[in-house]
């Protein structure tokens, strides 16, 4: 088992974003707040203050300016880690309603600068000729990537929407080269999103590939918890999974004692992501996980 290199506490992202799963106005009020990116700085000092070592971004295009900012702020640089989520689903789910799913995909190079292109080198001039899906899906994830240059990428993690189809599909070879493009040209450690903990351990056994760093929902109420809690809590039993929790509060039907008492009981959690939009959420929260923890 490899060293453990994530943070016992990871900020979440959705509130920057607009996200709430349960209040679509409460979304938005939040998506008007975080649109100033000092409100953004001053969340993501206040969560390293109290003890996250590091937030998760997803390449939504508000994650470029908070990139940014990370770069040019020298106690964020030094041991504030940014843990991408690839790639924004929303995005790509909306172009290929509209226009197809392969065109989505190949619109992203169309789109970009000449600047990323040219960086991307032979792997977009493969792309462009050979036509190989293997190309695109390497010169994809180089693209969505780039926003997150100079800033420390541990792990990287697949979206459950991407990671999940590919796992009822079969595709070995898409998570090899997701794993091995990672590696060499970020210095990064694969992490996969899934919504069905068994499945993604069950294949990549089958596979024979060595097993990701997850990110995954791990909640008593059983929000999210696929196929059903007692096959997942097996599996969190193990001390060879590397598991970063997600979902733990179940969209704020659990208070956060109860939550992180539940995911410290697993020593396949070595993390939990929490979303907190203001610094009274990330003391109770933060708290609550370092009690547990004790």
């Amino acid at each position: 088992m490899s060293v453990n290199i994530l943070p016992s506490i990871v900020l979440g992202h959705n509130q920057f974003f607009g996200v709430d799963h349960l209040s679509s106005q409460r979304g938005a009020e939040r998506a008007a707040y975080f649109s100033d990116i000092a409100n953004v700085m001053q969340l993501l000092h206040v969560a390293k203050q109290h003890g996250a070592g590091g937030v998760m971004l997803s390449t939504h295009p508000r994650a470029i300016a908070i990139c940014e900012q990370i770069r040019r702020d020298r106690d964020l640089q030094r041991d504030f880690s940014v843990f991408p989520l690839l790639p924004y689903a929303q995005k790509y789910v909306t172009r290929a309603n509209e226009i197809g799913l392969v065109r989505a995909a190949t619109s992203t190079f169309t789109e970009a600068s000449l600047r990323d292109r040219v960086g991307l080198g032979g792997d977009f001039l493969k792309m462009v000729f050979r036509r190989d899906p293997l190309d695109l899906v390497r010169s994809l994830i180089r693209l969505e990537l780039r926003i997150f240059r100079e800033l420390s990428v541990p792990v990287v993690f697949l979206h459950d929407a991407i990671s999940d189809l590919l796992l009822s599909i079969s595709a070995p070879k898409v998570f090899e080269l997701y794993d091995t493009t990672l590696r060499r040209r970020f210095g990064s450690r694969m992490g996969i999103a899934t919504k069905n903990l068994p499945l993604l351990v069950d294949r990549f056994t089958q596979w024979g590939l060595e097993l990701p760093i997850i990110l995954t929902h791990v909640n008593a109420a059983g929000f999210h918890v696929n196929p059903n809690i007692a096959a997942c809590e097996a599996l969190l039993h193990r001390s060879d999974l590397e598991v970063m929790a997600m979902g733990t509060l179940a969209s704020g039907f659990l208070a956060p004692a109860e939550a992180f008492a539940y995911t410290a009981r697993f020593p396949a959690v070595k993390s939990v992501v929490i979303g907190a939009s203001s610094e009274e959420h990330i003391v109770t929260s933060f708290l609550s996980v370092l009690e547990a923890r004790r």
